[in-house]
Formats: structure tokens, C-alpha cells, sequence
């Protein structure tokens, strides 16, 4: 897969708003070993990308963390997570992962919706832009099921020092079924390392040959653990040659 990638890889590193607690980002249990599950290509994971006038990042913050409590109760949301970039902390990404086709639509017609798109109407700096994927790793309905921590229950200590890497890839047309299959071994190998607290690939919809890879880790020196072991050094030899120089 020397040749498969069509540009470098690029990144962006994001701060976790919501969830705000260590069990929020628990990687679901069916993902850590158990039987296996059929496979589900139905998921529509969206990115949503927000740019706030500054100094409006905090209330801009409260509103969306009203907003993602509200969200994970609908019947057709299976993940909905708020990230603010670490180098420029008025830009913001919502992560929204639908279970079903009709589940979005449903979305934005909710009370809580509605708080928060008028809540937060002039503190865009810009209009709000969107990408569409579709889920490679976790490949199952259950890799995505909104941890327990966040469904009610017990209150439990905020937590900052969370790292959210959203890495972007282009691969050469043709290849993308060959990249998804290296993603997919690196992804299982990272959820099994003890600093990472998500592993998810997906693939954009309007262009099949890009990728979203989404790695959390739980502390600070997780991501450099992750460099050294043996998947990613598997996965990162394996698409080298890839990528444009």
C-alpha cells in the first residue's frame, strides 16, 4: 500500500467540553473483547465545525453541554461529543453520531435543539460548515453506545486533561478499501493500550478517499505510548508511501 496516500496526513488537537468526565469517553464494552457482532454500515457520523466571536467561548460552551445532555437522550443518538481546538479556543468541533437515517432530522426538532441554535445565533463568527462520514471502526451499533456515566446517575468530577486528536487522511483513489483494513487492526490494537479512551475511523461521505481518524487519550503522555507500540508502528509503515510528499 506503498503508494495509496494522496496528500499528508494533517491533525488538529482538541480540548473535551462534553463530555466532561474520564467514564464519558469509556470505550464501550463489546469493543474490548466478547463475541462478535455483525457489522453496521448504517451509523452517519457528522462533524460539525463552529467559529464564535471571542470571548464568547464560555457561554458558548454552557449551551452546547446543555444541549449534548439533552441530545444523548433521543432514541436516535448514539454519540454526541463537544471539542474545542487547543490552538485557537474559539473554534469548536460537535461531534454528532445518528443511529438511523431519520435521526437528525428528528434531532432538530427537539426542544433542547432549538435552546441552542437561538442561544448561540450571534455568537457565530461564521456560518456553521458540516462533513458527513460514515463509520469504519467502530464497525458495530454497540462500538457506539453512549457510556453509561452519561445516560444519568452520579455525578463524578470534571475532568480537562483529556486529548482529542482528530488526524485527516487522503489516500489515493482505489486504495481506500486496502487503508480501511490497516485503520481498522491499528484501531483495535490502540483500544487495548492503556491511555487511549477512543479509536474511532470513519470515511467521508461526498469523497470516499478521505478519512477522519478520532484518537482520545486519557492523559499526557498517552499519545507518545501509542507511537511506540507495535500496531501503530505496523499501521504507520503500512501507509508511508501513501501520501504525497
Amino acid at each position: 500500500v506503498a503508494d495509496m496516500m494522496a496528500e499528508p496526513r494533517s491533525a488538529l488537537k482538541y480540548s473535551n467540553v462534553k463530555p466532561d468526565t474520564f467514564s464519558g469517553w469509556d470505550v464501550p464494552a463489546s469493543l474490548m473483547g466478547g463475541a462478535d457482532e455483525a457489522a453496521s454500515d448504517s451509523l452517519l457520523c457528522v462533524h460539525v465545525f463552529v467559529s464564535v466571536t471571542k470571548g464568547n467561548e464560555e457561554k458558548f460552551k454552557t449551551f452546547c453541554a446543555a444541549n449534548a445532555a439533552g441530545s444523548l437522550q433521543e432514541k436516535g443518538v448514539a454519540r454526541f461529543d463537544v471539542l474545542q481546538q487547543q490552538d485557537d479556543e474559539s473554534k469548536f468541533c460537535l461531534i454528532e453520531v445518528y443511529s438511523n437515517k431519520d435521526a437528525p432530522a428528528a434531532h432538530k426538532e427537539t426542544s433542547h435543539y432549538a435552546a441552542w441554535r437561538d442561544a448561540v445565533a450571534d455568537m457565530m463568527a461564521e456560518p456553521r460548515s458540516a462533513l458527513k462520514y460514515s463509520n469504519v471502526k467502530p464497525d458495530t451499533f454497540s462500538g457506539w453506545d453512549v457510556p453509561a456515566s452519561l445516560m444519568g446517575g452520579a455525578d463524578e468530577a470534571a475532568s480537562d486533561s483529556l486529548l482529542c486528536v482528530h488526524v485527516f487522511v487522503s489516500v489515493t483513489k482505489g486504495n481506500e478499501e486496502k487503508f480501511k483494513t490497516f485503520c481498522a487492526a491499528n484501531a483495535a490494537g490502540s483500544l487495548q493500550e492503556k491511555g487511549v479512551a477512543r479509536f474511532d475511523v470513519l470515511q467521508q461521505q461526498d469523497d470516499e478517499s478521505k478519512f477522519c481518524l478520532i484518537e482520545v487519550y486519557s492523559n499526557k503522555d498517552a499519545p507518545a505510548a501509542h507511537k511506540e507500540t507495535s500496531h501503530y508502528a505496523a499501521w504507520r509503515d503500512a501507509v508511508a508511501d501513501m501520501m504525497a510528499e
